[in-house]
């Protein structure tokens, strides 16, 4: 990779590649089971959703053990969907990471060669 146009085109289709593989997947997941995919974002959220049910149920005046029955539905998620979602978004997107920077690299070393390689038949 010494010229510098290839240089930048490469890691910049494999974030590329990570961004769309990785809403394609969230997408997907919600396609297939009719709820968020358990990524990072959406257990981040839900916990802070839950944070705030027990906030205001504490200035509603509920008693400490409704407090504590809310809960958070990501604690009741299924392990088998959380491993399926690990080697979705791991294994699978670094694929397609892989697939998109030699990809990237095949096309712009291409593109930007001077001269077709001479016949010499």
């Amino acid at each position: 990779m010494a010229n510098p146009i290839v240089s930048i085109v490469v890691p910049v289709a494999g974030i590329v590649a990570g961004l769309i593989g990785n809403k394609a997947a969230a997408a997907g997941w919600g396609a297939v089971f009719g709820e968020d995919a358990p990524t990072v974002k959406s257990q981040k959220a839900a916990k802070k959703e839950v944070a705030q049910k027990r906030k205001q149920a504490k200035k509603d005046g509920l008693s400490k053990a409704e407090i504590a029955a809310i809960k958070d539905p990501e604690d009741d998620q299924p392990i088998w969907k959380l491993l399926l979602w690990a080697t979705v978004s791991g294994v699978l997107l670094q694929g397609l990471r892989v697939a998109a920077k030699r990809g990237a690299q095949k096309g712009a070393e291409r593109l930007t060669t001077r001269r077709p390689r001479t016949n010499r038949g």
